[in-house]
């Protein structure tokens, strides 16, 4: 895996207990992301085009029930950008107004996995997918790209997605100065 070393970062649960609205969603940092010269694998399926990661901690922020929560995405976390087949890339691309909601959302699509004994749940998957719906609406990204992502995110396949463990590397170090 070029010059990254895998690892897995320690993070709190982003998943409440129990929630019934998600607003006010700000982006605290900027998103910096790098590209690697070769892909990296951050699973077993060959397909998967991670050839990017967070490179810096990327911190957003947004209201669960009225309470102003923090979530940071770890840096290190390799991405594909935004998950969109090949064949909807001509409707959606990877990168848009979408980007910065699509990396929060893998966040929280990968994140039970490193949490021990937590197994992945709907209300996760219903979590996740409404955080990203409020990071669309911050990222000003339009009603009909807004809704097409939240269609697919939310489908039975997505779900599926979702409780399917990624066995890959998920996150790498970054380094201290550029590879």
């Amino acid at each position: 895996m070029a010059n990254f070393e895998p690892y897995t970062p320690e993070f709190e649960n982003p998943y409440p207990a129990s929630w019934r609205r998600i607003s006010g969603f700000r982006f605290e940092t900027h998103l910096y992301l790098a590209r690697a010269n070769d892909r990296l694998l951050a699973s077993s399926d060959p397909d998967r085009e991670a050839q990017y990661l967070v490179y810096g901690d990327y911190v957003c922020s947004y209201e669960v029930d009225g309470q102003r929560t923090r979530l940071t995405v770890p840096s290190g976390m390799l991405t594909d950008l935004a998950s969109v087949p090949r064949i909807a890339r001509g409707i959606v691309g990877r990168v848009g107004p979408h980007l910065e909601a699509a990396i929060v959302h893998d966040f929280l699509f990968l994140a039970w996995q490193d949490l021990p004994g937590h197994e992945p749940q709907r209300s996760d998957f219903r979590f996740a997918n409404e955080v990203m719906a409020q990071a669309m609406i911050a990222a000003k990204a339009g009603f009909f790209r807004r809704n097409a992502i939240l269609a697919a995110v939310s489908s039975i396949f997505a779900w599926w997605l979702f409780r399917k463990p990624n066995p890959g590397t998920r996150y790498v170090r970054v380094p201290a100065k550029s590879p």
